[in-house]
């Protein structure tokens, strides 16, 4: 036992893995070596819960204490990405912590414990990435905002003209060019994002009034299939109402774009447990167990025979759970391949 356990210390060591304990009542920490040089800590003090929190940055704070709770609470597995202050120069580093809570005997919390990687560099390889996609993307744009112009133009001379197959045509052409121009936008909102150039404007607004202007948007734009709003309670929540909406109505698109024409799509939005949780289920094709847990992956899309022709780059979910972190929130799948699936996600009431 005591060579697998130097064997497994030595593992972690080259791994440059942090492992930390916290006690989920008392909230007393332990750690490794590693986990101290990681943060920079070099006091012979030993650290508290208390200091280590309070050097992550003011962006992340809340999600941690948030996520910790959570998974304390509700005995979910814990996986956060967020920057924090090395406590010996201030350095700003990013870090990936994973953890999950035990039980004793009793089923009672016995532990929670996880490890802690730097992922800095790892960081900084994406925003390169990022700051070439931003470049390009930005490129790309200006030429096809002039090329919809000229389609628009040549359309209503068609049009004028009474010459329906060029109209047609060229219809056609303006909706691909409106296609490339919403991926490209995709492309954008991540580099954005990722580069914290993405603003949440947070104000109290009504889940209820939202969601009623959302479905006087998508109603009447829709041909192919059964949409069903559900009604909406006074549901009062505090947050930025554009990018809710945003997070909706992207759901609902990949709804219709996922199902067969004359299925059924529903939405709702119930309070409950002190969050308004937003539900957007269709009678579509499903998505395989193995799919699940990466769906909200930057650039993630699920293979496959069915998928085979429908657009996309995997942007529109990974923008969707990063709005919804920012919020504080949660969002999730439950999908029964050759069924359907409904996607959730729920963010906090707002408390005066």
């Amino acid at each position: 036992m005591e060579r697998l356990n130097k064997q497994f210390n030595l593992a972690v060591s080259a791994a440059r893995l942090g492992i930390w304990h916290i006690n989920p009542l008392s909230k007393n920490l332990q750690y490794n070596d590693m986990l101290a040089r990681i943060f920079g800590y070099e006091s012979s003090l030993p650290m508290t819960y208390e200091q280590a929190i309070g050097q992550v940055t003011e962006e992340f704070r809340p999600i941690i204490l948030a996520d910790i709770e959570r998974s304390i609470r509700e005995g979910l597995d814990y996986d956060i990405t967020y920057q924090q202050k090395r406590f010996n120069d201030n350095e700003i580093i990013w870090l990936r912590s994973l953890g999950r809570v035990t039980q004793d005997e009793k089923g009672e919390l016995d532990n929670f414990s996880g490890i802690v990687m730097d992922i800095t560099e790892a960081k900084k390889d994406d925003q390169r990435k990022n700051d070439f996609i931003a470049m390009v993307s930005h490129e790309l744009k200006t030429p096809l905002t002039s090329l919809s112009g000229f389609l628009q133009v040549l359309e209503a001379k068609a049009k004028k003209g009474e010459d329906r197959l060029s109209q047609t045509i060229l219809e056609k052409g303006r909706k691909q060019v409106s296609k490339m121009t919403t991926m490209i936008n995709g492309f954008l909102n991540v580099s954005r994002l990722e580069a914290g150039k993405i603003h949440i404007d947070k104000h109290r607004f009504d889940m209820k009034d939202l969601v009623k202007e959302i479905e006087e948007e998508t109603i009447p734009a829709n041909t192919t299939h059964h949409i069903i709003f559900e009604p909406v309670l006074t549901t009062w929540v505090e947050g930025d109402r554009d990018k809710i909406g945003q997070v909706i109505t992207n759901l609902i698109s990949n709804a219709l774009k996922y199902s067969a024409p004359d299925t059924t799509i529903r939405i709702a939005c119930v309070a409950e447990e002190g969050c308004a949780r937003v539900s957007v289920n269709d009678e579509g094709m499903g998505i395989a167990e193995k799919d699940l847990e990466k769906l909200f992956d930057r650039y993630y899309r699920v293979e496959g025979n069915n998928t085979a022709g429908i657009s996309g780059f995997g942007i529109g979910l990974y923008l969707c759970s990063e709005i919804i972190q920012r919020h504080h929130g949660r969002i999730w799948v439950k999908s029964i391949p050759q069924k359907g699936s409904t996607f959730f996600f729920s963010i906090p009431v707002f408390k005066p």
